[in-house]
C-alpha cells in the first residue's frame, strides 16, 4: 500500500472513530433524557391521581376513572393502578391495557416509597402516597412512542451524517496526503533522473527545516559521497591501467627485442633478470593494491589485540633494511617511558606494520640522506608517532598525498605507484586514529595519533 493510501486511511479511521464516538455519546444523552422525562411524567401522572383519590373526599374510584377518561394528556398505552394497603387494586384507569404487577414489586415500592421498572416496551413506576389515614400505591405504566420515534429519528440522522463525514474526511485525507507527500514525489523524481553520468547533480531542498528537507540534505551527502566513489574509482581504473601498462609494455619489447636475432646467453640472461624485476614490480603493485582493497572493505572483520609499538617499529625497521640495506631507520623516545603499558595498544600487529614500513621506506626514498627518524610521545588517551625525513614538500601536495596513485612531479625519477600513503591513511583510520603532514625546516613530518583502543579510551 502506498503512503498515501496508507495515511488516508488512517486519517479517515482516527476521524471516524472520534465522530462516531462522539455520536454515540449524543445519542445516549438524549436516550437518559427522553427516559428520564417520560418517567417523570409517569411520576406526576401517578401522583396526581393518588392525590385526587386520597385526599379529595368528592372523588372516589368510579370518578376519578372517568377524570382519567376525559384527560387529553394520555400517554400512548397508558394506564394507572392504584392499590390500597392490603394490595387489593382500587382503581384501573384502564382495562384493556395491562403490564403485570406482582406483590414483590408493591413491596419494593412500600420499601423505598418510589421505584422504577421496565416491563417489556412499558416503562412503569411505582410510588407510595401517605397521609394520616390512607397508604396507597400507585403503579403507572406506558409506551414512550413519541420518545422511541424521536430517538430514532436521531439515530437516522447520525447514520447519514457519519456516512457523509466519512466519505468528506476521505476525500479530504486524499488532498491533504498528496499536499503533504508532493516534496517526497519530486525528491523522487528527481533521484530517478539521476545517472552516474549526472551524478554531480543535487536535489533542490525546498525547506531545510522540515524532515522531508533533513531527508533531501541526507540525500544529498550520500550523492557527495557516491560522486567521489566514482571519482575514485575511476582514477583507481586509470591509475591502475597506467602503472600496469608501462611494465608490460617493458616487457613486451624486451622480449621482441630478445626475439629479432641470436643473442648471447649472458644477453638472453640479461633480459631474463629485467624482465624477472618487472614481474617482481607488478607483484609488489598487486600485494599492494590487494591490502588497500582489505582495509577499504568495510564488510572484512578485523582481529584486534594487544600490540607493543616500539618491538612492531622495530620489526618494520628490519624488514626495510633486508630490502633496501642504503636505507637508515632512527628510533627516538621522545618522551620519558614511565610503564611499558605506555607503548601498548589495542590494534592489528600486520596492518600496523605494514603502515610503519610504507612510512619508513617513504621517508628514506624521498630523503637526501636515505634516512628517517622515528620519535614516540605518550599522552593521556594516545600515542604520536613521527616520521621525519629530509624531504621537502610543497602545500598544495600535502592535502593530495593520501589521495591513491597521486605522486608529485618531483618523483619521476623514484620507483613508485602512489598507493602506499593511501594504504597507511585508511589503516590508521581503521585503528581510529589520525595522520597528518607537516613541512617544517626543509624537513617532512608524518605525524599518526594511535588511541590505546580501537574506540578512542584506554582499557
Amino acid at each position: 500500500m502506498q503512503i498515501r493510501a496508507r495515511l488516508t486511511l488512517q486519517f479517515t479511521l482516527l476521524v471516524s472513530v472520534i465522530v462516531l464516538a462522539i455520536f454515540v455519546l449524543i445519542y445516549w444523552l438524549r436516550l437518559n433524557y427522553v427516559e428520564d422525562e417520560f418517567y417523570k411524567r409517569l411520576t406526576q401522572k401517578a401522583s396526581t391521581s393518588a392525590e385526587l383519590l386520597v385526599s379529595v373526599k368528592e372523588v372516589n374510584a368510579k370518578l376519578l376513572k372517568k377524570i382519567q377518561k376525559t384527560n387529553n394528556d394520555v400517554l400512548y398505552r397508558e394506564n394507572i393502578i392504584l392499590y390500597d394497603y392490603k394490595n387489593v387494586k382500587v382503581l384501573s384507569g384502564n382495562d384493556t391495557i395491562r403490564f403485570k404487577v406482582t406483590p414483590e414489586m408493591l413491596n419494593q415500592v412500600r420499601k423505598l416509597h418510589f421505584a422504577k421498572f421496565k416491563q417489556g416496551e412499558f416503562k412503569i413506576v411505582g410510588m407510595l402516597y401517605t397521609d394520616r389515614f390512607n397508604r396507597v400505591v400507585t403503579v403507572a405504566g406506558a409506551v414512550d412512542l413519541a420518545g422511541e420515534k424521536d430517538l430514532e429519528y436521531l439515530k437516522n440522522i447520525m447514520i447519514w451524517l457519519f456516512l457523509g463525514a466519512l466519505v468528506l474526511v476521505s476525500l479530504v485525507g486524499w488532498y491533504f496526503a498528496a499536499r503533504a507527500l508532493a516534496p517526497i514525489s519530486e525528491v523522487i523524481q528527481q533521484v530517478q533522473s539521476i545517472y552516474p553520468q549526472n551524478v554531480n547533480q543535487r536535489l533542490t531542498i525546498q525547506n531545510p527545516k522540515d524532515e522531508i528537507g533533513r531527508l533531501t540534505a541526507t540525500f544529498n551527502e550520500l550523492l557527495e559521497r557516491i560522486a567521489e566513489v566514482f571519482r575514485l574509482q575511476n582514477l583507481f581504473v586509470s591509475n591502475v591501467s597506467h602503472e600496469m601498462k608501462n611494465p608490460l609494455m617493458k616487457i613486451g619489447s624486451q622480449i621482441d627485442v630478445a626475439l629479432l636475432k641470436e643473442r648471447t646467453p649472458e644477453q638472453y640472461l640479461s633480459t631474463l633478470q629485467s624482465v624477472r624485476q618487472d614481474i617482481r614490480e607488478m607483484g609488489q603493485l598487486s600485494n599492494t593494491l590487494l591490502e588497500l582493497a582489505k582495509v577499504s572493505d568495510l564488510n572484512h572483520k578485523l582481529m584486534y589485540d594487544e600490540v607493543r609499538l616500539d618491538e612492531t617499529i622495530w620489526e618494520a625497521g628490519d624488514l626495510l633494511l633486508q630490502a633496501e640495506q642504503k636505507y637508515q631507520v632512527q628510533v627516538d623516545f621522545a618522551d620519558e617511558l614511565e610503564d611499558d603499558a605506555q607503548l601498548v595498544i589495542k590494534g592489528n600487529a600486520q596492518l600496523l606494520k605494514t603502515a610503519f614500513v610504507n612510512l619508513m621506506e617513504n621517508g628514506c626514498k624521498f630523503s637526501d640522506n636515505y634516512s628517517v627518524k622515528v620519535s614516540l610521545h605518550f599522552e593521556q588517551d594516545h600515542i604520536e608517532v613521527q616520521f621525519m625525513n629530509q624531504g621537502i614538500m610543497a602545500k598544495p601536495e600535502m592535502d593530495l598525498i593520501f589521495e591513491p596513485f597521486y605522486r608529485s612531479q618531483n618523483t619521476a625519477n623514484i620507483k613508485g605507484y602512489g598507493v602506499g600513503l593511501s594504504l597507511v591513511n585508511r589503516i590508521v583510520k581503521l585503528h581510529g586514529g589520525n595522520i597528518k603532514v607537516q613541512s617544517l625546516d626543509n624537513q617532512t613530518v608524518f605525524i599518526l595519533w594511535l588511541p590505546y583502543s580501537v574506540g578512542g579510551v584506554r582499557g
